[in-house]
């Protein structure tokens, strides 16, 4: 119980930090389309439309099937999509290549290279009854607003049906690009900006390793969740350009404040650290604690350069929805690759989790195309064979739900640090604040 408990909170300590507030939408390229050549369509032909239209992983593992040949072009791509989950495991070694396509796969086939998550979406309902297989497929495409038929998902589709759908939601449209480009070009300008963010989460529970826990360590557990249960972590922030920050955070059970001037940190909370009983102000100084450029902060764009990866669709009057897989933890937060302190963490994370779904919406303001809100949610899957049994994660995925909204760019020319703050305790040098820590 003890490693999974410090396994568990630690993917939470790193969601978290995934889940802070970040300015940039995500990018992504047009994908290449296949072309119909005539009415009916395989699912063979549809696995190759696939693998043109999204970047797959190489498979590590090859599987054989009786009705695909060995070394074949097919065969490399029928493995990439079963790594990455869009095709279950074969009970008699088939896969129907010749087979026609249903209405049914397509849209499962395109979840599964997505990462759609096989849970719904927490929070929102779905276009299907919740006992339909596909309800929670469902789900997730009406809350970044995908129309699809849903009636009869055993009816035969044309490859111009699939043609459509893949378009739909597996490129980036023109006039989403157009605005991506516009609303990029805009932030550049930016020297200031507040950000009101909200984050919460949710999260499968692993049964299996719940069921090995002793009574008390299940109830203990049962606590922790439900006292967690409709929390979120509340934050607000300020900007300034070179190299200022202002947060309040509240987190229910800690609040505290925090200054960044240069790279000096300072940090005010309920509590005083052990040792600082002395100090009257409550507010303690990090000397070069703060790793990350802060230029790099606010241009970073979350996944860095994901081509055929995250996709993105207008939906008018500004507004943009995305979707799509990222494989690495550092793909998804690249201000913190590059760092040698976060360089463990990421790396032991990367053991325990799986491919990462992200999807959302950002609304730009009309004129400037600068962002006014967005929604983002991160679903981050944890490998049951990760650990041994003692230190079985008990969550199977946990979701990050991030609400921000932007305001007074521009507004903000410097951040003041308080006079109580001058005054602060400063902590002494560690390896996290030392010059071999940053980058």
């Amino acid at each position: 119980m003890k490693k999974g408990k410090v396994a568990t909170a630690g993917m939470i300590s790193l969601a978290m930090l995934i889940g802070t507030p970040t300015l940039n939408v995500l990018a992504a390229e047009p994908a290449a389309v296949v072309q119909p050549q005539s009415e009916t369509l395989t699912r063979g032909e549809f696995f190759k439309m696939l693998d043109q239209a999204i970047d797959l992983p190489k498979a590590k593992e090859k599987s054989t099937y009786k009705d695909v040949p060995q070394g074949s072009e097919l065969s490399e791509i029928v493995n990439r999509l079963q790594a990455v989950g869009a095709l279950p495991e074969s009970k008699d070694d088939m896969v129907r290549p010749e087979s026609e396509l249903k209405a049914g796969e397509a849209i499962a086939l395109i979840s599964g290279v997505l990462g759609v998550p096989n849970a719904s979406v927490p929070g929102n309902s779905s276009s299907l009854d919740s006992k339909h297989g596909a309800s929670d497929i469902a789900s997730w495409m009406k809350s970044i607003k995908v129309d699809y038929n849903w009636n009869d998902l055993d009816r035969t589709i044309t490859k111009q049906e699939a043609q459509t759908l893949v378009k739909q939601l597996l490129s980036t449209s023109s006039d989403a690009k157009k605005l991506l480009e516009e609303s990029w070009k805009a932030q550049q300008q930016i020297k200031s900006f507040r950000a009101q963010s909200d984050v919460s989460f949710d999260g499968v529970e692993n049964q299996d390793a719940l069921n090995k826990l002793s009574a008390n360590e299940r109830k203990e557990f049962e606590e922790m969740i439900k006292s967690k249960k409709g929390s979120s972590i509340k934050t607000e922030v300020v900007y300034a350009m070179p190299d200022s920050m202002y947060t309040k955070t509240d987190m229910g059970e800690i609040e505290f404040e925090q200054y960044v001037i240069g790279k000096d940190v300072y940090t005010k909370t309920g509590k005083v650290p052990e040792g600082f009983a002395d100090n009257p102000s409550g507010w303690v100084k990090a000397k070069d604690a703060f790793p990350f450029d802060m230029k790099a902060i606010i241009e970073q764009r979350i996944p860095l350069q994901q081509e055929r990866k995250v996709f993105y669709r207008s939906t008018g009057e500004g507004q943009l929805v995305f979707q799509g897989r990222i494989d690495t933890l550092s793909e998804l937060a690249p201000v913190m690759r590059d760092m040698q302190v976060m360089q463990g963490i990421l790396e032991g994370a990367e053991k325990k989790i799986g491919s990462i779904y992200i999807q959302g919406s950002m609304n730009l303001e009309p004129k400037t195309k600068l962002p006014i809100d967005s929604s983002i949610q991160i679903v981050i899957p944890l490998k049951e064979n990760a650990a041994d049994t003692k230190d079985k994660m008990l969550f199977k995925q946990m979701t990050i739900t991030q609400n921000v909204k932007y305001s007074d760019y521009n507004a903000t020319e410097k951040i003041e640090l308080p006079e109580a703050a001058k005054n602060a305790k400063e902590l002494p040098a560690t390896g996290a604040n030392t010059s071999a820590s940053k980058q």
